[in-house]
């Protein structure tokens, strides 16, 4: 290995593999050390064949799966253009987009193809929803085939589906039609296994089965090019992804058992949760015990009608949640990292629920919920960025951090705006007048007069489809799921939905989405760790059936769950358990308290002790 690290009993067999050009795949369990055992691979490759390389002008691609990660990575390697750092979609669509005549035979003989045979199975004739809907799917993929050859150029967005007529290629089918290349083009792949050597997949488990037999099947030949795989496919918590990986024939399994992260007591834990690897403790969390408790909550029979809980019964079950903070000791601790299954639970305790149903309901595609989650739809932007911040800047009377809001963001006082050769103090004037009126407004007006007033005073710079919303009607029409134009323009009704709304939400939901509360989803964590984890499993409240936290825990208490819902809540409670660097809290309700505690004991889960029930 290239650094003072000392290497673990992997890093050797893996450094092994690189020396004799072998292509092994490596899995990690949770606070392992994976991305450090990743860089220090990728630092052996340059520092033992990087001259060579650069000479004949090969690079060494490391394949991650967030932006973040692809800067962590490319930091930790100096920025060094021997090694390309993207993202799964970015490395693809880099290598296939200028192959536009095979794109368009892909389209035309397996993707679009392969979406009509899965429609056409929908489209049973008869006149439900499901098979009006097929039907319409059918009708447009055959349309769409009928005229595939006169596209002028495909592109990829991230659109939530594709226009094949419009040339728009979304995630999905990129990735479909990346795959399907590699594999049927024997060119295209000598020509990666070329350019590309080495091929590094970070977070395996993470990737799609098509994308793994391509990337093996260009490294299927003994020696170069060889792909490494790091990963771990009991961390795999996405739909529709690999979660258990292997190289091609010859590779070396490598299993990291090192835990850096956790305390001996969530170790403890994590061992007894997961068989197929036991980690140990490594690093200075040797000496750190740590503690783990569990509260099971008796829940009430929920009566709200489909199984949920009524208006009663929710304030009842966050009682029960303020008394187990109570009981451990941890209603005023700070820092401790509050987890739900889903982002509705969330939206309630903080009080943006209003919010959080129109970004997730009928008018919302699935970009515009996916921009929600993260904080970038065009329409919550202006309250992020500038509405809020600017609103709570003049009510503590700080003027340095208003004129701060408005040169960062408004167009109109930026340094080189138009602004700019006026005098300090008749700019300060200005930004107080628009302060004072917008502060004034924030309290009494809706989402549409805020925007307005800063559209029609250039503070800020609308998209051009924020614009069209605001100065078009309102849709009259009722929204039709079933009306093609009206799927497709769904995004006028959520606008004008949004545009009615008070800001009595919006700080509670900016305040969640810039992370200044302590409570996330369990799925916003991964790759995450904090001292201190409270994680919470109702699966009434929570509501989503791929999910049963009850029967994957307590199976003989509450009934088998199924196979998707075993893997899927397993996969996610130990992504959850193992953020916990020192102490975790497990808040767990069932229909049956006592029966859970004794069944959770007899397999050795938790002890009696650490087990405490909430009548």
């Amino acid at each position: 290995m290239t650094s003072h690290l000392i290497p673990t009993q992997a890093d050797k067999l893996i450094s092994e593999c690189l020396e004799t050009s072998r292509s092994f795949a490596v899995v990690a369990g949770a606070g392992s050390g994976k991305t450090t055992s990743l860089v220090e691979a990728l630092k052996q490759v340059r520092e033992q064949r990087g001259k060579e390389l650069r000479q004949a002008g090969q690079r060494i691609v490391c394949i991650t799966y967030t932006n973040r990660a692809v800067d962590v990575i490319s930091s930790r390697l100096k920025f060094d253009d021997l090694f390309l750092i993207s993202t799964l979609h970015g490395f693809l669509w880099g290598e296939i987009s200028r192959f536009q005549n095979d794109i368009r035979e892909a389209l035309e003989s397996k993707i679009i193809p392969d979406h009509l045979d899965k429609a056409q199975e929908k489209n049973t004739g008869k006149h439900t929803k499901t098979a009006r809907r097929a039907k319409a799917k059918v009708d447009r993929l055959a349309a769409a085939l009928e005229v595939i050859d006169e596209v002028p150029e495909f592109r990829y967005t991230e659109a939530a589906a594709s226009n094949y007529v419009e040339g728009i290629i979304n995630h999905d089918d990129m990735i479909d039609i990346s795959a399907h290349l590699i594999l049927t083009k024997p060119v295209l792949r000598k020509a990666l296994g070329f350019k590309f050597p080495y091929i590094f997949v970070d977070e395996a488990q993470d990737t799609f089965d098509n994308v793994v037999e391509a990337l093996n099947a260009i490294c299927a030949d003994e020696g170069l090019p060889i792909v490494g795989y790091f990963g771990d496919p009991m961390q795999q918590i996405y739909d529709k992804r690999a979660g258990s990986f292997s190289g091609p024939v010859g590779a070396i399994n490598i299993t990291k058992t090192e835990n850096f992260r956790c305390s001996t007591s969530v170790l403890t834990l994590l061992n007894a949760f997961r068989k197929d690897v036991q980690q140990v403790a490594a690093g200075d969390n040797s000496d750190r015990v740590g503690s783990v408790e569990m509260t099971i909550v008796q829940a009430p029979n929920p009566t709200g009608g489909r199984g949920r809980y009524s208006d009663e019964e929710l304030a009842r079950v966050s009682a029960k949640f303020d008394d187990a903070l109570e009981k451990w000791g941890w209603s005023d601790r700070n820092g401790v990292k509050r987890l739900f299954l889903v982002r509705q639970m969330i939206a309630r305790r903080q009080g943006f629920s209003d919010l959080h149903r129109l970004f997730t309901g009928p008018f919302a595609s699935s970009k515009a919920q996916e921009e929600y989650e993260a904080g970038s739809h065009a329409l919550l932007k202006p309250f992020i960025e500038f509405l809020l911040p600017l609103v709570q800047a003049h009510r503590e009377e700080k003027k340095k951090d208003l004129i701060d809001v408005f040169r960062k963001v408004s167009p109109k006082f930026h340094p080189q705006g138009p602004s700019a050769d006026q005098p300090f103090k008749t700019i300060l004037a200005q930004v107080l007048a628009h302060a004072d009126v917008l502060s004034e407004m924030w309290e009494k007006c809706t989402a549409r007069d805020l925007l307005l007033y800063c559209h029609e005073n250039i503070l800020l710079d609308f998209s051009e489809r924020v614009v069209d919303h605001l100065e078009r009607e309102c849709r009259t029409e009722e929204f039709d799921d079933d009306n093609p134009d009206h799927v497709l323009e769904k995004g006028d009704w959520l606008a004008d939905v949004f545009f009615t709304m008070g800001t009595s939400e919006m700080a509670n939901y900016v305040n969640f989405v810039t992370d200044n509360t302590p409570l996330s989803t369990q799925h916003g964590v991964k790759g995450e760790e904090y001292n201190d984890v409270l994680v919470v499993f109702d699966d009434v409240e929570a509501a989503w059936n791929q999910y049963s936290f009850r029967k994957t825990l307590t199976p003989e208490t509450a009934g088998e769950p199924s196979d998707g819902q075993r893997e899927k809540s397993e996969n996610l409670a130990y992504v959850c358990f193992s953020r916990a660097e020192d102490n975790l809290r497990i808040l767990f309700f069932s229909q049956d308290a006592e029966s859970s505690k004794k069944e959770l004991v007899a397999a050795e889960f938790l002890s009696e002790e650490q087990i405490m029930v909430l009548d």
